[in-house]
C-alpha cells in the first residue's frame, strides 16, 4: 500500500506540482508574442514537475501500489540547462532562431535516458525496484554530477547573454527599465547556486554514506529548486511581455566618413535635438530617433558613439537631466514634484530618473533641489 507520510517538505513539493503544472500549461499554450520562448520555459517547468513526482513516488513508496511505476522516465535533468539557455537567448534576441542544429545540446539527455533503461532492465531481472539496483547506485551519482556541471555551465552562458542584452539595451533605448531582465538574472543566479550546493550533498552521500542517504536528507534542496523554477515561470508569465523594436545585433558598418565629417554631423545632431526636443518622448529609441532624422539607425549610432563619445542612452538622458535642471532653476515649477518634472522631461520611471540624475550630476535630484533653495536663501 502507498504510504502517505505527509510532512512539511513533501507538502511543499505537492503544492509545487500543482502550481508548476498550472504555469507550465499557461506558458506553453497561451498565445503571446514571446510564445516560442515561453514554450521552452514551460518545458523546464514540467521537467521539475516530473522530477517532483518521482521524488514523491520514492517517499510515498508508490511502487507498493503501482509495481512498475519506476519504469516511467521522469528524470530529464540534462535537458534543464540547454532549455534554460535557449529560453534566455530567445527572450533577449527575437531574431534568434532555434533549428535542428541546436539538438546537439540535448545529446547528453540520451545518456540519461539510456541509464534509465539500463536501471529498469536490472530491476526487472532481479525483481526489485529501480533504486535498489546496483546500476542505480553506480550510475545515478554520475548522472547527478553531469547534471550539476551542465546546469551551472549553461547558467553562466545565460547570465552572459543577459549582460550582453543589457549592454545593447543601454545603447539603443533611452529608458530601458521596462525591458530589463534583472529579475531573470537574479533567479538564474539563485538556480545555479542551489544546483552547485548539490555537489557537497552528492559527494558526502557517495563517499561517506555509500549513496544511502534518504529522500528526507535531500528535501531542502528539492524544495528550493522547485520554488525557484516556479518563481521563474511565474515571473515570466505574469510580467508584461518585452517586445523590442529593433534587432539587438545590428551589423556594424564600415568607417566611411573622416572624423572631421563625423564631428560636423554630430554638431548637426545636437542642433536637431535642441530644436525638436526629441528627448521629451519617454519611448524614444535609437530607431525612432533615426526615423525622425531620416537616417539609418547604424549611422545615427556611429554619430553618437564616434562623434560625441557616448552611447544612445547617455546622450538622450543628458538632455533630459539638463531640461530638469533648467526647470528647477527657473522657479516656475515649484508647484510640481520632482517626479512630475522628470516625467515632463522624458523619464517614465522614478528609479531610472534617480539613477541617471545621480550618475550625471553626482548628487541625488532631491539634494540638488535642496541645494538650489539653499543658494537662493543665501543670496537673499
Amino acid at each position: 500500500m502507498c504510504e502517505l507520510n505527509l510532512n512539511f517538505y513533501n507538502f511543499i513539493i505537492i503544492a509545487s506540482i500543482f502550481i508548476g503544472t498550472t504555469f507550465g500549461l499557461l506558458l506553453i499554450f497561451t498565445k503571446r508574442a514571446n510564445r516560442k520562448a515561453n514554450i521552452l520555459l514551460g518545458i523546464v517547468t514540467f521537467i521539475i514537475v516530473f522530477w517532483s513526482v518521482w521524488i514523491l513516488s520514492l517517499d510515498f513508496q508508490i511502487t507498493n501500489y503501482l509495481t512498475y511505476f519506476y519504469l516511467i522516465p521522469l528524470n530529464y535533468s540534462l535537458a534543464l540547462g540547454p532549455l534554460l539557455y535557449l529560453y534566455v537567448k530567445k527572450i533577449t534576441d527575437f531574431n534568434y532562431h532555434i533549428s535542428k542544429k541546436h539538438g546537439v545540446h540535448f545529446l547528453p539527455l540520451i545518456i540519461e535516458l539510456t541509464v534509465h533503461i539500463i536501471i529498469c532492465r536490472d530491476a526487472l531481472i532481479n525483481n526489485i525496484t529501480a533504486v535498489e539496483t546496483d546500476t542505480y547506485l553506480k550510475l545515478m551519482p554520475i548522472i547527478q554530477f553531469l547534471a550539476i556541471i551542465s546546469i551551472i555551465t549553461y547558467s553562466i552562458y545565460s547570465l552572459k547573454a543577459i549582460k550582453f542584452y543589457h549592454f545593447w539595451l543601454k545603447k539603443n533605448y533611452s529608458t530601458n527599465d521596462a525591458y530589463s531582465l534583472r529579475w531573470l538574472y537574479r533567479l538564474i543566479t539563485i538556480f545555479a547556486i542551489i544546483w552547485f550546493s548539490w555537489t557537497p550533498y552528492t559527494i558526502i552521500d557517495y563517499v561517506v554514506f555509500d549513496f544511502q542517504l534518504g529522500i528526507s536528507d535531500y528535501y531542502p534542496i528539492y524544495v528550493l529548486l522547485s520554488i525557484t523554477t516556479i518563481w521563474i515561470s511565474a515571473e515570466a508569465f505574469l510580467r508584461p511581455e518585452v517586445i523590442l523594436l529593433e534587432t539587438n545585433k545590428p551589423k556594424s558598418i564600415k568607417k566611411e566618413n573622416p572624423s572631421e565629417e563625423i564631428a560636423k554631423k554630430a554638431s548637426w545632431l545636437k542642433e536637431q535635438m535642441e530644436t525638436n526636443l526629441f528627448y521629451l518622448n519617454s519611448e524614444l529609441t535609437l530607431k525612432s530617433l533615426a526615423d525622425n532624422l531620416d537616417i539609418h539607425p547604424n549611422v545615427l549610432s556611429k554619430l553618437i558613439n564616434d562623434g560625441l563619445g557616448k552611447n544612445f542612452s547617455d546622450f538622450i538622458n543628458e538632455y533630459r537631466v539638463n531640461a530638469i535642471i533648467q526647470k528647477l532653476h527657473s522657479g516656475n515649477y515649484d508647484h510640481i514634484t520632482l517626479l512630475g518634472i522628470s516625467f515632463e522631461c522624458g523619464f517614465n520611471s522614478k528609479t531610472t530618473f534617480n539613477r541617471v540624475f545621480k550618475n550625471i550630476k553626482g548628487i541625488t535630484p532631491l539634494n540638488y533641489k535642496k541645494s538650489i533653495k539653499k543658494s537662493s536663501l543665501n543670496f537673499k
